[in-house]
């Protein structure tokens, strides 16, 4: 078995073990009061069908909120199943956030559950009174673009919106609520996975204007006051299990592995890599779980994601007999096309396709892509690599 096939196994393995369906029934097992369940974001399938696995006796109703494309369709007829778009919103979005708000505010005294994972703050998209869904848009993209720290980005969606920071909790009024989490952030509280759209939210306006200014957002934005009430969340499952068990898959193959830190400029990490691929020992390998930053060209054009970016520019800087992967563990490498790759040598046209964000095809045609496939998961990307 080639190096690849053993680094692919070990993510495939740990992809397969972490069971987020099995671990939200764990947390939910002993309880059959009658519930509404909420459930939103790339994880809400497998949460959701978790739910039911201890709770569905006593389910009322259901929503699911997930990625335009998910192409499911449950036969539990008291399922609902809505897409929406990621990772800017659009009117399906909206149309999602306020079917979960009527939801959470329906009639009927039943417990809430939510259950919360990554993708949320795209797939629910309330806009603040005033504010309209294209301009939503264009603060988040300018967020993106100028590659703001998620968690400030989170900060200003949270302040722009009647569903984010606690809305969806607030709605429920004076019903018992839960929220589970399957968490995609390295850095951040619940508040910061899906925006918190049922948890309290320690933030104010003031740190939203802040990050605002600095950003060059405009001064014309709606500010509203998020829900700070304190809220009972478990999270199940969050990227240090999902490395670890990586971790786990590696050492089964052989390699001596470990993980490192999370880190978030994209350069570097690709200086952090070159610099331990060339102290590594045979037989060793580095696991990370990471979320790099990436400063987009607004004018370019090109087909790219953040493992597909850092794959081409760790192309050239590796030595012999030294493998890197870089996974997103959703499936979806930005707009790359790609799940990320996987690499161990020299790309032609690398320096041409990291000049234009064209990464993507750069690396289908090499044949160092993995294909783009929804994965259902979503622990923000892995980074392998090995010295063999």
């Amino acid at each position: 078995m080639t190096p690849r096939e053993k680094v692919l196994r070990a993510w495939r393995d740990a992809s397969a073990r972490i069971d987020l369906a099995g671990r939200v029934a764990a947390a939910l097992a002993g309880d059959d009061r009658p519930i509404v369940v909420i459930a939103a974001g790339k994880c809400a399938r497998a949460m959701l069908e978790g739910s039911l696995r201890v709770r569905g006796g006593a389910l009322i109703e259901a929503l699911a909120v997930v990625p335009a494309g998910s192409a499911w369709a449950p036969e539990d007829p008291r399922v609902r199943v809505l897409e929406a778009a990621h990772p800017l919103p659009d009117e399906l979005s909206v149309r999602a956030a306020e079917a979960a708000l009527a939801l959470a505010a329906s009639a009927n005294d039943a417990d809430r559950l939510f259950l919360i994972s990554g993708g949320t703050s795209s797939l629910l998209c309330a806009p603040a009174p005033g504010l309209s869904l294209a301009r939503k848009r264009e603060v988040v993209r300018a967020m993106l673009e100028a590659d703001a720290p998620i968690a400030e980005v989170n900060v200003v969606r949270r302040h722009l919106s009647r569903i984010k920071g606690g809305g969806l909790a607030r709605a429920c009024g004076a019903r018992a609520r839960r929220t589970l989490i399957v968490s995609d952030v390295l850095e951040g509280g619940p508040e910061d996975v899906g925006s918190g759209p049922s948890v309290a939210d320690p933030t104010t306006v003031a740190d939203a204007e802040r990050v605002a200014a600095r950003l060059g957002l405009g001064d014309d934005l709606p500010w509203v006051e998020t829900w700070n009430n304190h809220e009972r969340y478990d999270v199940v499952a969050d990227p240090a299990l999902f490395g670890e068990l990586v971790r786990e898959g590696l050492a089964r193959e052989g390699f001596q592995a470990r993980t490192a830190a999370p880190a978030r400029d994209v350069s570097a990490l690709a200086d952090d890599y070159a610099r331990a691929a060339g102290a590594m020992r045979p037989g060793e390998a580095l696991v990370r779980m990471a979320e790099p930053t990436l400063r987009v060209d607004p004018s370019a054009r090109g087909r790219g994601g953040r493992s597909s970016h850092l794959a081409a520019m760790m192309a050239t800087r590796m030595p012999p007999r030294t493998l890197f992967a870089a996974i997103a563990t959703d499936g979806v490498d930005g707009s790359s096309g790609t799940g990320g790759a996987v690499i161990e040598g020299p790309i032609a046209g690398a320096e041409d396709a990291l000049e234009r964000f064209d990464t993507g095809p750069l690396h289908l045609a090499a044949g160092t892509a993995l294909p783009r496939a929804p994965t259902g998961l979503n622990f923000a990307d892995l980074h392998v690599l090995v010295r063999y």
